[in-house]
C-alpha cells in the first residue's frame, strides 16, 4: 500500500512532467512562412514534428549562407570566431538532439523522407562537426541496440570511474580519433555489410572535402570544419558520459539503470524533451512530445526499479555536478517518489550516487 509519502512524491514527479508538457516549444528560432507551413503540413506523417522541419529549415536558411560567406571573404580569425560561436550558441543543441534523437527514430515525411534524412546526415551535420553518414551508424544501430554495455557499446561508459576528469577525457579522446575505425569494424563484426559500405564511403567524402577545403583556405576550414569536429566530438561524449554516469550495479543493462531523467528543466524546451532518457531507451521511437507522458504512465515501475531522476537540472548541470562533487546538489535535486529511494536517508542517497558511479566490469 501506497504510504503519505510515496503519493506526495508521486504527486510531485508528474506535476513537474507535466511542466514540460505545457512547456511552450523554443526548439526552433523562427517558423516557417504561412504558405510553406501549409505544404510542410500536408506532407508529414505527423503534424507536431513540424517543430523539427522548421529547425531543419532554419539551419538552412541560416547555417548555410553564413558557411558560404565565411568562404567567400578574406580570410579571418575573428570572422570565423564570430560565426562558430554564433552558430553554436543558437543551433548546436537544438541540431544534435534532432538529429541524434528525432529523425534518427522516426521518419518525418510520407515521401521523400530518404532525401530529407540525406540532407540532414550528409549537409547539415558536417557544419555542426559531426562527419556524414557516422551517426546513423553509432547511434541508431549501435548504441541503442547495445545499450551502454560494455564491450558492445562503443560509447560505454560502464568500464570507467564515472566522476573522473581523466577518465573522461581518455573516454572522449579515444571516440575522437578511433570511432571512425571502431564503427565500421562493429558493422563488419555485425554482418551489416551494406550500412558498412555506405559509411565508410560517406567518411572517405568528408575527409577528402575536409582535406581540399584545408589546402584551398585553411583559416575558413579551421572555423567551418576543423574545430566544429573536436568541440562537437567533447560535447557529445560529454553528454553520452552524462546521460549514462549512474549506472546501477544490480541492473546495468535497464533502461532504468543505465541512466536517468532530467525533468521540468528549460532545456526540455529547446532540446525536443531530452532529458527523458530512461522513455527514450525503453521505446526510442516514442514521440518526443509523449516522453513526458509515458513517464507519468511509467511511474510505478520507475519507483520499483529505483530510476533515478532529477528535477530542474539539465543532462550538463548533471554531469558538471558530478565533476565537482557536489552530491549534495543532486540529492537535493532528486524526485523520490517512494520504494527503496524513499527509504534512503540524505547521506544514504549520496552514497548511492556515488556507488553508482563505480566501473562495473561485465564478465560476458
Amino acid at each position: 500500500m501506497c504510504n503519505a509519502a510515496h503519493v506526495a512524491g508521486a504527486i510531485t514527479a508528474k506535476n513537474a512532467a507535466s511542466a514540460d508538457v505545457a512547456a511552450p516549444r523554443k526548439e526552433y528560432l523562427f517558423p516557417l512562412p504561412r504558405w510553406s507551413s501549409k505544404i510542410v503540413l500536408s506532407n508529414l506523417r505527423d503534424a507536431r514534428d513540424i517543430h523539427v522541419v522548421t529547425l531543419y529549415f532554419n539551419i538552412i536558411f541560416t547555417a548555410l549562407p553564413a558557411v558560404t560567406l565565411l568562404y567567400t571573404a578574406p580570410a579571418c580569425h575573428a570572422f570565423g570566431a564570430f560565426y562558430l560561436v554564433s552558430l553554436y550558441a543558437l543551433l548546436l543543441a537544438r541540431f544534435l538532439v534532432a538529429l541524434l534523437h528525432v529523425t534518427e527514430h522516426r521518419p518525418h515525411f510520407r515521401q521523400g523522407n530518404k532525401v530529407f534524412h540525406l540532407v540532414t546526415v550528409m549537409l547539415l551535420a558536417p557544419l555542426f562537426g559531426i562527419p556524414s553518414g557516422m551517426y546513423p551508424l553509432h547511434h541508431r544501430v549501435m548504441h541503442h541496440v547495445e545499450g551502454n554495455g560494455q564491450g558492445h557499446d562503443l560509447s560505454s561508459t560502464e568500464q570507467y570511474q564515472r566522476d573522473s576528469v581523466l577518465h573522461f577525457l581518455w573516454y572522449w579522446v579515444r571516440h575522437a580519433s578511433a570511432a571512425w575505425l571502431e564503427l565500421l569494424f562493429y558493422a563488419l563484426r555485425k554482418g551489416r555489410l551494406g550500412l558498412m559500405a555506405r559509411s565508410a564511403v560517406a567518411e572517405a567524402v568528408y575527409f577528402i572535402v575536409v582535406c581540399l577545403l584545408w589546402r584551398w583556405k585553411p583559416v575558413q576550414t579551421l572555423w567551418a570544419f576543423i574545430l566544429p569536429y573536436i568541440i562537437t566530438s567533447a560535447a557529445l561524449m560529454f553528454g553520452n558520459w552524462s546521460q549514462h554516469m549512474f549506472v546501477n550495479p544490480k541492473a546495468p543493462g535497464s533502461a532504468y539503470g543505465m541512466t536517468y531523467n532530467c525533468i521540468a528543466c528549460g532545456d526540455n524546451a529547446i532540446t525536443f524533451n531530452d532529458g527523458y532518457h530512461i522513455q527514450h531507451h525503453l521505446n526510442s521511437r516514442t514521440h518526443w512530445s509523449e516522453l513526458p507522458l509515458r513517464f507519468m504512465e511509467s511511474l510505478e515501475e520507475h519507483v520499483a526499479q529505483a530510476g533515478l531522476a532529477f528535477k530542474g537540472l539539465s543532462v550538463f548541470e548533471v554531469g558538471l555536478a558530478v565533476f565537482m562533487g557536489r552530491m549534495d546538489l543532486l540529492v537535493d535535486h532528486l524526485l523520490i517518489c517512494g520504494g527503496e529511494l524513499g527509504q534512503m536517508s540524505k547521506f544514504e542517497l549520496k552514497e548511492m550516487l556515488r556507488e553508482r558511479l563505480k566501473p562495473i566490469l561485465r564478465t560476458s
